[in-house]
């Protein structure tokens, strides 16, 4: 089986691996962790930066891309640890399209996201990754909410 397992590095994203790993992994299983950087989406809501302000943007920017490969060596070490056959891939843009598509690329047999709950309101402004993936996937998705 080929699993496509979404990161974003939040409690959410590292529990729905959590659960994966004790409910589903079989040794034969190929497993691709995927995080998507969306910069333009990231900056355009972070009320911290102030748009104008170049000085700001870069280490904002800055700020994201050390999280970024934290949570890449993370997930790597995560794999190696757990003896899991698989790679860490990070992706730049539109999460949610990016996701899907992957999969797609990848002939997924199991698509995983966890959903971190927005609240009404910024799941209406900012979208949900894991609503798009539901409804834009070819490959069956299990979507973990605590």
């Amino acid at each position: 089986m080929k699993v496509l397992i979404a990161v974003d590095g939040s409690k959410c994203s590292r529990d729905a691996l959590e659960w994966y790993m004790r409910h589903f992994h079989l040794r034969e299983n190929k497993v691709t962790l995927v995080h998507v950087t969306d910069h333009l989406h990231n900056f355009a809501y972070n009320t911290s930066v102030i748009p104008a302000d170049p000085e700001l943007i870069q280490l904002a920017y800055q700020e994201e891309e050390h999280k970024a490969k934290t949570l890449m060596d993370e997930m790597g070490d995560f794999l190696s640890k757990n003896q899991i056959d698989g790679e860490v891939i990070r992706l730049f843009g539109n999460p949610g399209e990016l996701i899907v598509k992957k999969a797609h690329e990848m002939k997924a047999t199991l698509l995983i996201t966890g959903s971190r709950g927005l609240g009404l309101i910024r799941r209406t402004v900012l979208g949900s990754v894991s609503d798009f993936v539901i409804h834009h996937s070819e490959v069956p998705v299990m979507v973990y909410k605590h």
